[in-house]
């Protein structure tokens, strides 16, 4: 498990207020679901190419290769799924909110127009849904 919010010196995050003092999130899509819907949904929403409102998100991520933005269409994932269940290094949502990916801009992206990563406690709990298999509760 990654350092999660309360263990060391992270903070809890104000902005979703998905993070608590000393207790790290459970790695259920009930709790990706809520971090999706505070923080990605305003712009992956319906009519868009990736869509992460409650409704479909699931099936839009798990054993998914990622839809094409560009013009003409480019693989961003490099070869990859967004998420394959039990390996964050290979789930291009992972490497999409911690690195600069092979493609486009590390997410989720500010105001204006620079990363904004998210809490540490956060990519924690992508992180750890991931490794227990991104089970769907």
């Amino acid at each position: 498990m990654l350092l999660a919010c309360g263990h060391g010196t992270a903070a809890p995050d104000a902005m979703t207020g998905l993070c608590s003092d000393r207790v790290p999130l459970a790695p259920t899509f009930t709790n990706m679901q809520k971090l999706f819907s505070s923080t990605c949904t305003v712009c992956h929403a319906q009519g868009v190419e990736l869509d992460l409102a409650p409704a479909v998100s699931y099936g839009n991520l798990v054993g998914r290769t990622p839809p094409n933005y560009s013009n003409p269409p480019t693989d961003e994932s490099c070869g990859g799924v967004l998420v394959a269940p039990g390996d964050p290094t290979s789930s291009y949502l992972y490497l999409k909110l911690t690195t600069t990916p092979c493609a486009g801009s590390q997410m989720p992206i500010g105001e204006i127009g620079a990363p904004a990563p998210l809490a540490a406690c956060e990519l924690a709990l992508v992180h750890d849904w991931i490794v227990a298999g991104a089970p769907n509760d």
